[in-house]
């Protein structure tokens, strides 16, 4: 049975959870305090050097890096359509979990840690609007896609779970997703498929 590391705060863990869940996955879950600093721990760092989560244990294989562990559940419980076969599709299918990494976690992500898990006093107002205008920025490339498109790369995919967590966690970070229409009806339409579950199941 597969094993993840993880954290029920983590929008990176949650993707795993959601794919797997998606899929009718059965796997073992782990707890991984990281606001206490077990991610630091000797054991821990033996599964992922970077000593982040989330990680994923099959049997004598561990993978880390939460985007790369859609693409191994996609390709493990192959064929099914989370993970598209068409070269096509696929490649859209990365691009958008890419876009996810560079542009949607990097900033939604920070804005949402800034704003949730440190102190006012701590908090840096430059730094925190800059996460806010580049997520903000994001969104908008997100929404003029989903104008036209019910899903990121096609059909429901890796690429939306990918995508979807810290868009939804938003207005943690005070980003109003109201001014994104697209992007609102398209994580209602995530929230209908078969096997969803939310972020505190």
């Amino acid at each position: 049975m597969l094993k993840l590391y993880d954290h029920p705060l983590s929008g990176n863990s949650y993707k795993s959870r959601l794919a797997l869940s998606c899929l009718g996955i059965q796997y073992e879950r782990i707890n991984v305090d990281v606001f206490k600093g077990e991610q630091n721990s000797p054991q821990f760092a033996a599964l992922n050097p970077n000593k982040k989560i989330p990680v994923l244990v099959d049997e004598d294989f561990i993978m880390w890096e939460s985007n790369a562990l859609l693409f191994y559940i996609g390709k493990k419980y192959s064929p099914n359509p989370l993970c598209p076969e068409d070269p096509r599709a696929h490649g859209l299918v990365a691009q958008w979990l890419f876009f996810g990494k560079t542009m949607i976690d990097p900033n939604l992500a920070i804005a949402r840690y800034l704003t949730r898990f440190v102190s006012p006093e701590m908090q840096d107002p430059q730094e925190l609007a800059k996460y806010r205008a580049h997520g903000m920025l994001a969104l908008k490339i997100l929404d003029d896609h989903l104008l036209e498109n019910e899903f990121l790369a096609g059909d429901y995919s890796i690429a939306d779970i990918g995508c979807y967590p810290y868009v939804h966690l938003a207005p943690e970070g005070e980003i109003d997703l109201s001014s994104y229409p697209s992007v609102t009806s398209w994580c209602q339409r995530i929230e209908s498929q078969p096997g969803y579950i939310s972020m505190d199941e």
